[in-house]
């Protein structure tokens, strides 16, 4: 290590031959993927007189990151 921080735990686009790709970003050392549920309230309706009523939405989604 010269001061640099280098790639290892940078985020990379598995599918992308561009400079963002895991295959160019990692320098050829691979990548970890993370597997997790993405959460978040959707479908949000206001109701008078007063509140909001929402559904609870979530998708299973990847990420990958340098080794």
């Amino acid at each position: 290590s010269v001061g640099s921080l280098g790639t290892v735990g940078r985020k990379c686009n598995r599918t992308s031959a561009d400079t963002d790709g895991c295959d160019l970003m990692c320098c050829g050392r691979g990548y970890n993927t993370h597997q997790y549920t993405k959460t978040w309230q959707c479908n949000c309706k206001f109701h008078w007189c007063c509140y909001v009523q929402c559904n609870k939405c979530s998708e299973r989604t990847e990420e990958y990151a340098c080794k």
